[in-house]
């Protein structure tokens, strides 16, 4: 693992437990699957948490960051909100994203801009989640206003910055989806090879 110290402006230097190789990849994996501080999707499970390290270096999140703002939802990894955000705005070409709420027709706005773009809008409104039949389920029963935000922010942000996303899903839209049924893997027969004509 990587020992380099590398100071932020104004802070102490930083100690990186960033894996350098697989070998060390594979024994950070298993020394954090042991930790009772990360969250249940990787205790135990080494191989989990190579998976989420891997995927977080690709968006751009450090291993411990990656741990604790990647989740399992469905079997697949996802995103938090929140963590989102932050990997779209370090996005070299964003230029903001600003959030708003309407408290009159419950909905959520999301604009973001990357440079030398459009600005570009998504909402998501208590009219569009009683739609898609998520008005008054679970976590939207408790916490509506930020379940719009979500939605909003989550269109608007693959929308606009896919490139630092690479495919993973938000979190919190993941939880609303269904497992995915992959039905009964088919068997297949291997033929008997042919002899070799001599």
């Amino acid at each position: 693992m990587s020992t380099d110290i590398s100071p932020v402006k104004g802070s102490s230097p930083a100690f990186s437990l960033t894996p350098q190789s697989l070998d060390e990849a594979m024994k950070y994996a298993d020394l954090i699957a042991k930790s009772d501080i990360v969250p249940n999707d990787y205790r135990g499970k080494p191989a989990n948490v190579l998976v989420a390290v891997q995927m977080g270096a690709e968006i751009g999140l450090p291993p411990l960051q990656a741990l604790q703002n990647i989740a399992v939802v469905n079997g697949r990894p996802a995103v938090w909100g929140d963590s989102l955000m932050a990997i779209a705005r370090a996005h070299p070409a964003c230029e903001y994203i600003t959030e708003t709420f309407d408290e009159a027709s419950m909905t959520a706005t999301c604009r973001a801009k990357r440079r030398g773009g459009p600005e570009e809008v998504r909402t998501f409104s208590r009219a569009d989640a009683e739609q898609a039949g998520l008005w008054g389920r679970n976590t939207w029963k408790q916490y509506p206003k930020r379940m719009l935000q979500m939605r909003a922010r989550g269109f608007a942000i693959r929308d606009v910055f896919p490139d630092a996303l690479r495919g993973i899903a938000l979190a919190e839209e993941a939880q609303d989806m269904p497992p995915r049924d992959m039905g009964v893997a088919e068997r297949v027969h291997e033929r008997p090879t042919e002899p070799e004509a001599l």
